[in-house]
């Protein structure tokens, strides 16, 4: 397997988190967590996405991801390879004019979303032959994307969801919508705007992916790797198999290994981009 990853241009980096290359020899089914959202122009060959609903998905020769609400399976063909695109929460409204609820846990032939600009730009991406050309026909793409729809200014409500998701001391609502200074109904709109589903269930989500980097960290001990806010260590177990995909015994014996491969990846390329991050 072969995972490489590129920055996107620094006037990008709040609708967009990064690029990368992946591509693999052999066919095989790989578990990955519930995620933000991706785009990806399959390059060569193919697969299959079985969605957390059980659902199970062609991958489009180019596809819109939405951010996913569990975790997931890949079932990769032969020689295939990928170019994809981590959009942030901010992505959504501001590259596509979407709500993340819209494309939550859906798999969204991506030229549904533009015409001939964009063909063009997933043409430019496939003739491509390094992962910079790659990218910077992406970049050229986006920041069409962002002058035609004037999206410049960044908005201040994701930003704080985003601290409050991460906040390693599980604040309660109140302290969301202190922050946000919005009501609970707005807290709510606002939560599944850019992030696809309600502060509760993110919260939710959020606790496994964090305890999913304590565990890459070394942390062993369920108690301390899980956090203060399960009932018992079957509710901890559970819920960390909805989101990562297995238990946290098979997370530390790797039997996640994408997930373990990207981490591994993340931080040979110097991106310090946990989990459960933004």
């Amino acid at each position: 397997m072969e995972l490489r990853y590129y920055m996107p241009r620094s006037d990008l980096r709040d609708y967009v988190r990064a690029y990368y290359f992946y591509s693999v020899d052999i066919a095989s089914s790989e578990t990955l967590c519930a995620e933000l959202g991706n785009i990806r122009v399959i390059l060569r060959g193919g697969g299959m996405l079985q969605m957390p609903g059980g659902q199970l998905e062609p991958s489009m020769s180019a596809f819109l991801l939405g951010p996913t609400l569990g975790s997931y399976n890949l079932m990769i063909e032969p020689k295939t390879a990928v170019f994809g695109v981590g959009i942030r929460p901010e992505g959504w409204h501001a590259l596509f004019g979407v709500s993340a609820e819209e494309l939550a846990d859906k798999v969204i032939d991506l030229t549904a979303f533009s015409g001939g600009i964009l063909m063009s730009s997933i043409e430019e991406i496939r003739n491509a032959e390094t992962l910079a050309e790659m990218s910077a026909a992406a970049d050229r793409y986006f920041v069409d994307q962002l002058n035609k729809r004037e999206a410049h200014i960044r908005q201040r409500y994701p930003v704080e969801l985003a601290n409050w998701l991460l906040d390693p001391n599980d604040l309660g609502l109140d302290a969301l919508m202190e922050a946000m200074d919005v009501s609970r109904r707005q807290t709510d709109r606002l939560a599944k705007l850019y992030f696809g589903a309600s502060p509760k269930f993110l919260q939710r989500k959020y606790r496994a992916l964090r305890a999913a980097d304590r565990i890459r960290a070394g942390e062993t001990a369920w108690m301390n790797a899980a956090g203060s806010k399960f009932y018992d260590q079957s509710h901890f177990i559970k819920e960390f198999k909805t989101f990562i995909g297995v238990t946290p015994k098979q997370f530390i014996d790797n039997q996640a290994r994408l997930i373990a491969q990207i981490q591994q990846m993340r931080v040979q390329s110097a991106l310090q981009i946990p989990l459960a991050s933004f």
